[in-house]
Order: C-alpha cells, then structure tokens, then sequence
C-alpha cells in the first residue's frame, strides 16, 4: 500500500513537472515559496510543489467545467446553471488558495509544536553542558527520544545537513534556526551558536537563555488565556444568547395566524446544523490555542469507541421503543410524556458515549493531579541527597521511603527496579510504563540522560531541578487562568433550557386567552423542537467546557454528561408550565 502512495505521487511529481516545469520558477518567486516551505519545514524543492499546485489548480478547474457542462446540459434552472458556473470558477480559486496556504499553516504548527517543548530542550541542553556533553552528542539524543516530536524533529534536521550535506554543526543549527517560524527557538539557537563561536561562556548563556524561555512562556499565558476568553464569549453569544434569540423568533414565527412550518424547519436547522458547527469551530480554534504535545491519550479513546460506540448502537434503538419515543413517527399528538420520551432517545448514545469517556478520564487525571509540583518536589530533594555524596542511584532509592503524592509509585518502582541491578534507563521505562503524562516522561527522560550521559553531578541535578519549578510553576498558572472558563458553558447550558421553554410557555398562554381554540398542534412540535435541540447543544457544551479547562475533548464527557441531565431536568420541570396546553 505504501509502496502504491509513493508511485501515484512520483507520477503526479513526473506529470506536473513536464506540463508545468518551465512556469513553476516563476510561481514559485512570485509567491515567495522558497522561504514558506523552509519555514514549514516542508523538505521540497519550491519549483516541484510550484508545479503541484498548478496542476492541482488545472484539476480542479477541468473538473468543476465537466460537472458545470453536464448541469448546464441538463436543463436545469437558471439559477442552478449560474451556480454551476460559479463552482468553475470558485474550485481553483480555492484549490490556489490551499496550496499557497498550507506552507503557512504547516509553520504555524512547528512553531506550536516547538514552543512547547522549547523549555525542555533548552532544560536539556544546559544540564547536558553542566554535565560536560557537547550539543552535538546531545542532539543527536534528543533526535531519537520519543518523548519530544516538534524539537526531535528540529534535532533529526540538522543531524541530516551534518552527516549527509556535510555542514558544520554551528551552520546546521544556524541553518535550520534562521528561517524557524518560532521566534523563541530561532534566538535561543543562534545565541547558542555566536556564543561557540566566540569562545563566550556556553553554560552561562545556555541557564540564562533558559530561565528567559520560562519567563516568555508565562507571559504567553496571559495571551493564550486572553485568546481562550475571546473563544469562550464568542461561543457563550453563539450558544447563549444566538439561541435564545432565534429560539424566541422561531416560536413567534411559528405560533403566528396563518404562519406554515418553514419557522419549525429553520428552528431544526439551527439546533441540529448551526450549532453544532460552531461548537466544532470553537474546538478547533480552542485546539489551536493550546500548547501542544507528543502524547496521545490513544488508551482512553479506544475505550469510548471500544465501549461507547456499541453501547449506543445497541441501546438507543431499544431505548426509543421502551419510552415509547416511536410514537412521534406515528402521528400521536406530542405531550410532555411523549417530550421527555424524546429526550431521553436522543440522550441515550451521547451518555453512552460519555460514561467510558469520562471513566477514562477519571483515571487519568487522577494519576496527573499536582505531578508537576511532585516531580519538582522529588528533584529538588534529589539535589539535597546528592549532596552528601550518594550516587544519584542510591539518592534515588533512599527517597522512595518519602511521600510525593501521585509520583510516589513511579519513585517506588524505580527504586525497587535499581534494588534490582537494573541501570536507571531500564528502571525509569518500566515505572513509567502506562503513564500519559507528558510532564512526568519528558522530565524523567532529562533526569536519565543528566545521570547516564553526565554522571549525575549536583550541579547538572540541581540545573534540572530548577527547570522543574519553573514546568510546575506554568502549569499551576496555567490551571489557574483556565479555570474560570469552566463555569460559564454551565450557566449557559440552564439558560437556553430554561428561558427558551419559558418564553414558549407564555407564548402559548397568550395565544390562549387572546385567541382560545386548541393549541396543542402549533405548542408541541416547537416545544419537541426546543427540547432536542437543547439536549444536543447541552452535551456539545460539556465537550467544549472540558477543552478549554484541560485542553483534550476527552475532559468533556464528565461535563457533557452532567450538562445533559441538568438540561433535560430542566425542561422537564419547565414543560409543567405547558402541560395543559398539550
């Protein structure tokens, strides 16, 4: 299969470069695409992804002709012929767009990718130098650690332009840094190099840079908190107020003399297609906000699809006829029971899909409560037990009798392992094993490599311990900033339910003493419509409430689970108000 993608994409390169060969020099200088694709780290030549765009363009734009000739053929309207006409235009306007686009966005990406891991390849380098390794031989560490994506990548370039182009270390580091989109790696890796070349005081620079990098990523707190509360409000107005207002123009359109179903159709549109669009929108725009990070919580995910998925595959159908929620298909005039009963269907898989989903993260978190500040707590005393001249293996083993919360079993394991005879590379991998913590693998990797590369000296220890702080430090800020945001989907969730019911109820009680008549026809399927909606967009803000606090959807499921209850108890309650209009 592999060995088919790479053909098909040789014999797109080879069919692009023959049509287009001679043109792409000259696209690719227009659109300055040699300086995007060394930013986005994209190892392509600019005249080769010149000639994929432009072809691209050219498939798109033959393509969208072929389908526009067929409809204009066909003798459809005029107005579908006119968008015909548009789409010929529109698809390699966009198909251009992407292309020159997505150098750009790959930047953006490595840029967020590195800046995150930033502070512990600077943490690892200086103790590294504490320790008497040179960058190279640290580098080339670090380009084979697992633990790092985004500056195990950054390593592995310039290791390439060393050992196959045959540069010099200094201009490899200075090559791959002097175009970085990351404004923080470009200057920490270039000091690094004027500072070698000119015979300055490597080790100074390298603590000094890296307590600035700690600084500028506390300060990058306050614009990523100030970015998160903008995306908050945005989907608050969206999911809160938006809702409300078109709920309450929906309900005046629909309960309106004379008025048809195209109100009730619009209502639907906007619960089920509206809404649930912004709020992947603003997970999208939530997840490019957040640092970002190599481990993927893959255990925890498996097991909603594993468990969730099935559940409500197999309970949803059983639950609709148990409740009696078939009776809507049937005709039955809509009732509050029949109301509920709805609810409660379409309540089924998404709680069905939260339960594991929230197990999940239940266990995770429990285990990455407050690591930061153990794992700073754990080296700080490392440093001290160093100091009375203990080998860092035995320090080791003579804290794993005190208390450091949740790395209390990891510290035991790896002393019980060093006990043993296993070296601390082995002992580290198996008390490790299982655990998703970026924070507790990446520091343990530096604590192995400062003791199994440098010997373990207090000063390199005590370099690292200090990198530690300033990791548990960020994140309690982080946690700190972010927590605020998590109220606001609540309160948000119980308004949509509650006030759009209300303003439905004294609709329908106008509407009675005004005009009087039976109004059950007009009040229930607005009433149904309002209840549905409100479930799905209750959960969908549980989902978003979780990502903002934690930063993974997998967060979400324990508030979209107790968000959904809430809303449905809520109408449940507010349809009394309704009841003997239905």
């Amino acid at each position: 299969m592999a060995s088919l993608k790479v053909g098909l994409i040789d014999g797109y390169d080879y069919i692009a470069l023959r049509l287009f060969g001679s043109l792409a020099p000259f696209f690719a200088k227009t659109f300055e695409l040699d300086r995007s694709l060394r930013r986005a780290g994209l190892l392509v030549h600019p005249h080769l992804y010149a000639a994929r765009v432009i072809l691209a363009v050219l498939v798109s734009f033959l393509t969208a002709l072929y389908i526009a000739v067929i409809i204009v053929l066909s003798g459809s309207t005029f107005t579908v012929k006119v968008l015909a006409l548009f789409l010929t235009i529109l698809a390699p306007t966009l198909t251009l767009a992407i292309g020159l686009l997505y150098p750009s966005l790959k930047a953006e990406d490595r840029k967020r990718r590195v800046d995150s891991e930033l502070p512990f390849l600077a943490s690892y380098l200086s103790a590294m130098a504490i320790a008497g390794v040179d960058v190279m031989r640290a580098l080339e560490r670090v380009s084979s650690l697992k633990v790092f994506y985004g500056v195990r990548r950054e390593a592995q370039m310039i290791l390439r332009d060393v050992r196959f182009l045959g540069r010099n270390p200094l201009d490899a580091i200075e090559g791959n840094a002097v175009d970085h989109p990351s404004s923080y790696y470009r200057d920490f890796m270039l000091g690094y190099s004027a500072s070698v070349k000119i015979g300055g005081n490597v080790i100074g620079y390298l603590e000094a840079k890296t307590n600035d990098i700690f600084r500028g990523r506390i300060e990058d707190l306050k614009i990523m908190s100030e970015r998160l509360a903008l995306y908050t409000e945005l989907y608050i107005i969206l999911a809160v107020i938006a809702s409300i207002s078109f709920y309450t123009f929906f309900t005046v359109n629909v309960m309106s003399p004379g008025a048809g179903s195209a109100g009730l159709t619009q209502m639907l549109l906007f619960s089920f297609v509206f809404m649930p669009l912004s709020a992947l929108l603003i997970l999208y725009l939530v997840d490019r906000a957040y640092p970002k990070t190599p481990i993927k919580l893959a255990a925890p995910q498996a097991m909603v699809l594993s468990y969730g998925a099935p559940t409500a595959l197999i309970a949803t159908p059983i639950v609709f006829y148990a409740v009696g929620a078939h009776r809507v298909l049937e005709g039955d005039p809509i009732t509050s029971d029949l109301i509920v009963a709805s609810m409660t269907t379409l309540a089924t898989p998404f709680l069905a899909i939260s339960i594991p989903g929230a197990y999940a993260w239940l266990q995770e978190s429990r285990r990455a409560r407050g690591m930061g500040e153990s794992i700073a707590s754990f080296l700080r005393d490392l440093v001290e037990v160093r100091k009375t001249g203990l080998s860092p293996e035995k320090s080791i083993i003579a804290l794993s009798t005190r208390n450091y919360g949740p790395l209390t079993p990891v510290v035991k394991k790896i002393s019980s392992s060093l006990l043993l005879g296993l070296d601390v590379e082995k002992a580290v991998a198996s008390a490790t094993k299982g655990y998703r913590n970026w924070v507790l693998l990446a520091t343990l990797r530096l604590l192995t490599d400062t003791i199994t590369l440098g010997g373990g000296s207090v000063e390199a220890l005590d370099s690292l311990a200090r990198y530690a702080r300033g990791i548990a430090d960020f994140e309690a800020e982080l946690a700190k900033r972010l927590r605020v945001y998590l109220v606001m989907p609540y309160i948000g969730a119980l308004m949509v339910a509650g006030s759009s019911m209300l303003i439905l109820a004294y609709m329908a009680q106008t509407m009675v003493m005004t005009q009087g008549g039976d109004i059950a026809g007009l009040v229930g399927p607005v009433a149904l419509a309002i209840s549905l909606g409100a479930t799905l967009n209750s959960w969908l803000m549980g989902l978003v409430a979780g990502k903002l606090r934690n930063g993974t959807i997998l967060a979400g499921f324990t508030h979209s689970m107790i968000l959904t209850l809430m809303t449905m108890t809520t109408i449940a309650v507010t349809l009394r108000s309704i009841q003997d209009i239905l």
